[in-house]
């Protein structure tokens, strides 16, 4: 893959992390919820949660995912990441995620990073389905 098309992918998730859907595996009923990822210049994803909620359950059961960023109001950018998610007890990345985000995590998690409640998923992408318009072909990145 280009560096170029990376980039592309990258900003197409990076300005529509705010109209995020997450799919996980409910027993094999599909479960869509929106959610606000953190995105890296390196294609690395990450989704906050918290520990107890269902995705959290899901994901523990069937870690397979599918998360999708649709640019707003036309749907004219697309980028759908399938992969697995991965619950991460690590601090440090903990942390490291947490002063990356573009919204005020304290919010929610008032106690911070170390909370019990903060719950980290990380997102390995196994292919990103993706196009820049509704003109150009969909293409697909795969990590080597």
């Amino acid at each position: 893959m280009s560096s170029s098309d990376k980039h592309k992918i990258v900003g197409i998730m990076k300005g529509n992390s705010l109209h995020v859907y997450l799919a996980t595996c409910d027993g094999d009923q599909p479960r869509v919820r929106p959610v606000s990822p953190i995105v890296e210049d390196d294609i690395s994803i990450w989704i906050t949660t918290y520990s107890t909620s269902r995705k959290v359950k899901q994901i523990q059961q069937n870690p397979k995912i599918c998360l999708t960023f649709v640019e707003q109001p036309s749907g004219d950018k697309v980028a759908i990441v399938i992969g697995e998610a991965e619950i991460i007890k690590n601090l440090v990345d903990k942390k490291r995620v947490w002063g990356l985000a573009t919204f005020d995590l304290s919010e929610h998690f008032p106690n911070g990073p170390k909370s019990n409640e903060f719950c980290l998923l990380k997102i390995n992408i196994k292919k990103i389905e993706w196009r820049d318009s509704w003109t150009s072909k969909v293409k697909i990145y795969e990590p080597a």
